[in-house]
């Protein structure tokens, strides 16, 4: 028989060992490389994903630009429109708030002298 005696006991033994750490290191590789592939194809989709929402931002960016520009186009043809009809009303109320604060500075000057005396 194959068996004479302990060295070949040892023998087999080793043989058995040697074979379940083969078995275990390729079961770990084939498991790190399921693993690794997930990796990757996550790290593939999240790619994707910031890539459209780049796109997303730079579209939303620039049609904010458009609408700023017209934006500031109506608010200036607003103020050349509100200045031109303003414009005389305007003066009136300037030139009469100049004479009421004049005519408040007199009479705040006349009672101070009423005061002193």
């Amino acid at each position: 028989m194959f068996i004479n005696d302990s060295k070949d006991i040892l023998n087999i033994v080793i043989a058995f060992s040697v074979l379940w750490v083969a078995l275990f290191i390729s079961w770990l590789l084939y498991y790190a490389t399921q693993i690794l592939r997930h990796a990757n194809q996550i790290v593939s989709e999240v790619q994707e994903r910031l890539h459209e929402l780049n796109e997303s931002v730079g579209y939303i960016r620039d049609k904010l630009e458009l609408v700023g520009a017209g934006v500031g186009f109506v608010m200036d043809g607003l103020k050349m429109m509100t200045g031109k009809v303003m414009g005389p009303l305007g003066d009136e109320i300037e030139s009469a708030g100049k004479e009421g604060l004049r005519v408040a500075k007199k009479k705040a000057t006349k009672a101070i002298k009423h005061l002193s005396r």
